[in-house]
């Protein structure tokens, strides 16, 4: 977000809540972030699950993660659940979005968010906040496959890297811990970044 904006946001919402989302993190975290929907346009698709992890320093803090299952959606289909494998029996005791979204916004804060195609999560959850309480997420971002792609054009300068996510963990010797979740994605999520920060490109 640019920070005229910012400082306009923070100014509109000096008296809200939610006023020191749009605060500048000083800071060493980040929160590895991830969400399974029910489809890849962020206009349009319901958030099923989220996850969001701490990474400080060289730890990743899983003790203390948020993992939030939202209420089933009329837009759960055939296509999506063979993806991620949620089914409307498994989130039949999910919470209501407007449950969901100050608990994610209170344990995110105005830390970073880091992520693979976190763009798409961001949009999701931006148009969800717009639509509730007039702001997008003024969070820093931290893209994984940029990072990545960075560190590989400094060995390989010649040959553009394969970005795919299971490429990138195993070259970098990740595990993929429950893959198509949003707490495993958000995981290995935040253990590549690791490695990334220690081979000097983060």
């Amino acid at each position: 977000m640019l920070p005229l904006k910012r400082l306009w946001l923070a100014r509109r919402f000096a008296d809200s809540p939610w006023r020191h989302l749009f605060e500048p993190y000083r800071g060493d975290e980040v929160i590895a972030i991830d969400t399974e929907t029910t489809g890849l346009d962020p206009r349009r698709a319901d958030v099923l699950t989220i996850a969001a992890v701490p990474v400080r320093g060289n730890r990743v803090l899983t003790s203390q993660r948020l993992e939030l299952t939202l209420a089933p959606s009329a837009k759960l289909t055939g296509d999506s659940i063979r993806i991620h494998g949620l089914r409307h029996q498994d989130l039949r005791q999910g919470v209501p979005l407007e449950r969901a979204l100050p608990q994610l916004l209170g344990f995110i804060q105005n830390r970073p968010l880091l992520g693979y195609h976190v763009r798409f999560d961001i949009a999701i959850l931006s148009r969800l906040s717009r639509e509730r309480y007039g702001f997008d997420l003024p969070n820093r971002h931290v893209e994984l496959a940029n990072l990545y792609r960075r560190r590989w054009l400094m060995q390989n300068p010649e040959v553009e890297p394969n970005l795919g996510f299971e490429a990138m963990a195993r070259s970098l010797g990740v595990p993929l811990l429950a893959r198509h979740t949003a707490f495993g994605d958000a995981l290995s999520t935040a253990l590549m970044y690791l490695k990334l920060r220690q081979r000097g490109a983060a």
